[in-house]
Order: C-alpha cells, then sequence, then structure tokens
C-alpha cells in the first residue's frame, strides 16, 4: 500500500514562542504533502532470490551433466531445479518495478532471444536447426521475461523498442513456420509447427501490450487472421486439387489447416471489439495479470514432468513395461497426475470469476454497464476455458522434446481427438465452477462446491467399471470424462460421447445468467 500521509499546511498558523524574548513571532515556512512511497515488494524479491540460486545451482548440476561428469543431481532433476528458479525470477520481474531490476530483466529477455536465434542458425553438428531443441527454450524464455518487463515498464521509448522486437521476431517466426512448412511437409514436424505456435505466442503478445487502440496493434491482429486464412486455403487446396492429396491431409495438411484456425480465431478475438469478445479479453487478462495463472501452471508443470518421466521409463524399458504399442500417447495422458491435478486446477481457476465480483462491489458497476447478463457470463466462461486450455499447454510440449531430441517419431493423430474432447469435458467444467461461483461470495465456498463436483465426475468412472447392471455402465460411460478421453487417445470421436458434457455445458450456463437475473427480483 502507499503511504497517504500528508502533513497538515500550517501557512495561516504561527509558532508559539516565549513573549518574554521579545521577539516578534515568525510564520512557520509552509509544508508540502509527504511523498507517496510504495511498499517493498517483499515477496516477489525472496522469490527472485530463491530462484537465482536454484538457476545457479541447476545450471551447474545440468552443466556438469551434459559435459560427462559425475554428479549427484541427475540430468532430470537439474532441469526441474533450473525450471523452477527460472519460474521464481519470472514472478520476480513481473511484480517488482524496481527501474534498475526491470530493465536487468529486458536483459536477460533479449539475450534469451539473440541466444536461440544464433543456436537455430548453427550448422551444428551437421546442418542448420541441429540446435533447435535448444533454441525454443531460449525463445520461450525470451518471451516471458519481455512480456513481465512490458508490465511494469513506464517509459515510452524502451516499450516502443520492446513492443517491436516482440513483433518482428514473431512476424519471423510465423512466416518460418507456416510457409515453411507449406512449401516442405518434413518440415512442418515438428520444427515448422513449433515456429508457428511460437510466432503466434511473441504476435499475440505484442497486440495484448500494445493494445488494439494503436493502429500498429490494431493491424497485427487483423495481420493474424490473413495469415491463418491463407495457410487454410492453400491447405485445403493442395488436398483436393493435388494427387497425393489424401496422404498430405493426413501428414501435414490437417496439423496446418488448425494452425491456421487457430491464427484466425486469435487474430479474430484480440482485433474485434464486441462486448463479448472485449469483456473475454478483460478475464484473460485479470488471471494473467495476477499470480493465479502462472502459480497454476507452475503446479501443471511440475506434475506435467513427473507423467513425462514415468512415460519415458516405460518407453525405454521394454522389458520391465513391455513393448510401446501405438498409440503410445494413451500411455502419457492417461495416468494418475493428469487426472489428479485437473481435478484441483478447475476449481483454482473457476472460484473467483463471480465470487470475487460479488464481495468487492464490482457487479453491481458491472451490471450498470450496456451489457446483458449473457454476455456476463459468456464473458467469464470464454476467459477461464482459454486459460484452461492454455495451462495444458506445457503438458502437450514435452512431447515435443522426443522428435526435437531425434527419437522415433510416434503417431500424433490421437492427440487432435483428444484436443476436441479436452476443450468440450473442460467447457463443462468451467460452465460448472462458473455456476457455483455465482452463488457465493465466498471464493473459498464456491471452490469447495466445485472441487466436489470434479470429485464426483471422476467418481464415475470407478462407478461405471464396478457395476454389473448393463444398462447403467452405459449410462455411466456417456457421463464419465476419463472414459471419453480414453476413447478419444484411440484416436476415435464418437458424437454422442459429447453429447453430455456439452449439454452439461449449457446447462450451468443458463443457470448462472438465471442466478444473475434473480438480482433484479429483490
Amino acid at each position: 500500500m502507499s503511504s497517504k500521509a500528508i502533513t497538515e499546511k500550517q501557512d495561516d498558523r504561527v509558532a508559539e514562542r516565549p513573549q518574554s524574548t521579545g521577539t516578534p513571532p515568525e510564520p512557520i515556512r509552509e509544508t508540502a504533502p509527504s511523498v507517496m512511497r510504495e511498499d517493498e515488494p517483499t515477496l516477489p524479491r525472496t522469490m527472485g532470490m530463491i530462484g537465482a540460486a536454484l538457476v545457479i545451482f541447476g545450471g551447474m548440476a545440468l552443466a556438469f551433466n551434459l559435459s560427462g561428469r559425475a554428479v549427484n543431481v541427475s540430468g532430470g532433476w537439474s532441469i526441474l531445479i533450473l525450471a523452477l528458479g527460472l519460474c521464481g525470477l519470472l514472478f520476480h520481474a513481473a511484480f517488482d518495478r524496481d527501474v534498475q531490476l526491470r530493465r536487468l530483466y529486458m536483459g536477460v529477455g533479449l539475450v534469451a532471444l539473440a541466444l536461440g536465434v544464433i543456436l537455430t542458425l548453427i550448422p551444428y553438428p551437421k546442418v542448420m536447426f541441429s540446435q533447435f531443441r535448444w533454441a525454443v527454450p531460449c525463445f520461450f524464455l525470451a518471451l516471458l521475461f519481455l512480456v513481465a518487463f512490458l508490465r511494469n515498464e513506464d517509459d515510452a521509448y524502451f516499450r516502443d523498442i520492446t513492443q517491436k522486437i516482440l513483433l518482428g521476431a514473431g512476424g519471423l517466426m510465423a512466416l518460418v513456420g507456416l510457409f515453411g512448412g507449406n512449401i516442405k511437409g518434413d518440415f512442418f514436424l515438428p520444427m515448422g509447427l513449433v515456429y508457428s505456435i511460437l510466432g503466434l505466442i511473441y504476435i499475440a503478445g505484442f497486440v495484448s501490450t500494445r493494445g488494439i487502440s494503436d493502429d500498429l496493434g490494431y493491424y497485427a491482429a487483423l495481420g493474424l487472421s490473413v495469415a491463418g486464412g491463407v495457410v487454410v486455403l492453400f491447405a485445403i487446396g493442395r488436398s483436393l486439387f493435388t494427387e497425393n492429396g489424401s496422404s498430405y491431409f493426413v501428414s501435414y495438411g490437417l496439423m496446418l489447416l488448425l494452425v491456421g484456425v487457430l491464427y484466425i480465431l486469435t487474430g479474430l478475438g484480440m482485433s474485434l471489439d464486441w462486448p463479448l469478445l472485449v469483456l473475454a479479453r478483460r478475464e484473460v487478462g485479470a488471471f494473467f495479470f495476477s499470480p493465479i495463472a502462472y502459480l497454476t501452471m507452475l503446479g501443471f508443470s511440475v506434475f506435467s514432468w513427473f507423467s513425462f518421466l514415468g512415460f519415458l521409463d516405460r518407453l525405454i524399458s521394454p522389458e520391465e513395461y513391455g513393448p510401446a504399442i501405438e498409440p503410445i500417447v494413451q500411455q502419457y495422458v492417461f495416468a494418475l497426475f493428469p487426472v489428479f491435478t485437473v481435478i484441483f486446477v478447475v476449481p483454482v481457476l473457476t472460484m473467483r470469476l463471480l465470487s470475487e465480483e460479488q464481495r468487492s462491489g464490482t457487479m453491481e458497476v458491472l451490471l450498470t454497464a450496456p451489457v446483458s447478463e449473457s454476455v456476463i457470463v459468456g464473458s467469464k466462461f470464454l476467459g477461464a476455458l482459454l486459460t484452461y486450455m492454455v495451462v495444458w499447454l506445457p503438458f502437450g510440449l514435452f512431447l515435443l522434446a522426443i522428435p526435437l531430441a531425434g527419437g522415433n517419431a510416434f503417431d500424433y493423430r490421437p492427440l487432435l481427438s483428444f484436443l476436441v474432447a479436452l476443450l468440450v469435458t473442460g467447457a463443462g467444467f468451467m460452465a460448472m465452477g462458473l455456476f457455483f461461483s455465482s452463488l457465493t461470495k465466498n471464493q473459498i465456498a464456491s471452490g469447495v462446491l466445485t472441487f466436489a463436483g470434479m470429485l464426483a465426475l471422476t467418481y464415475i468412472y470407478f462407478a461405471a467399471h464396478q457395476t454389473r447392471n448393463p444398462v447403467l455402465e452405459t449410462v455411466l460411460t456417456h457421463m464419465s470424462f476419463l472414459d471419453l478421453w480414453y476413447s478419444t487417445l484411440e484416436g476415435k470421436i464418437v458424437p454422442r460421447f459429447l453429447l453430455f458434457y456439452s449439454s452439461m455445458t449449457v446447462l450451468f450456463l443458463f443457470l448462472t445468467v438465471k442466478v444473475l437475473e434473480s438480482r433484479k427480483w429483490r
């Protein structure tokens, strides 16, 4: 909190002096208001010091492992320690406004970006892109540190330079990934795909920090939609009007099509000024301008790391676990850690959506705006759902380590059907949490209710496989999100299995709107 102590003006008062001295009283000089100073960011600086210590320790352990020296810390644990340390530094960079420190983190981001470019272009040991697996983490770190720097930077010159660096780097990555992948399909997986996603994130970061009220930010958002449209048309045209179109669509065209659609949706979502989209962007910003999204992603990444280590152990030890049979991604996703984590992630993301608005009194202000209750509920829902899907991003990025490290290719197509199931079930989860959040002003109460709902939905899977009644088993199987995940990880999408969670989404959103409308009945 800032200090609000203001010294009282004393221009009309005089000093009280003893009259026996014979000297006239002197007016006391006016004292200006005291300087307002922000409190020391104790927690961010503590996290920054811990993070720096972990980075040094984990970095040295990783360097020793890469050089072949025997150390007590394995390569996997050293990477985990290094990642936790970087998370601490990012937390410090996002919440410490000291000018020297934020400029230091700007330098860290620029150095990481330059290092990523150098690692990409070095033709070692054979050709260019051989060190791409090390360049990707550098690009991600550069983006995170530069966005954290822009969050606190108030100098127009430094902000403009950094934002244009983000735009230029993102545009180049998108150009290489999208159009390089169209020219040569083998390049698209995995390098072109990673470049296209990185370019999208970089440009989205530029637009979010610049704002669409600025011409450059607005046209950058539209440029995403145009680039995505070109890629979609090219992928469809090449799949329909060439000799090997069917094989191209199965191998590369479908992925290009999905990436192009993602570009279109992102560009339109950031550039249009519809009330629903404006409020949804506000909700996403509320998540990522607070520790909620970062702590959730940190926890999810840690559990994903343990899940990935167990997955690799099964792959490299076929004599113990048996040979890996496609789809091998089913063994990675359908495990204890992802299911356990999502039960806790959903309440964390949804408990504050409407409870905090009611507790702080901003709900009345929001309802007086020229928007309806359905727009408010829809924007909260879209913001939470988008954040939920972003939280899953590190879980999927771990799989890219296999082809980037030169491992055998695996069938990635079950991940596409799983993505559909993840989106549909996530929509049901977010709608349920949003409804519980509308019932109370207490965030803890809404979180507990959502947690209980997630436990009930998870228990359905075990009940379905324990009952001996075939009719009840069929009903429970349709209600179980774990059974839906399992079937989609086999590469199958059965529309009737999506019906329950689609209906659940519509029902809870409808009930949430009615809860908000009931405030008018009082």
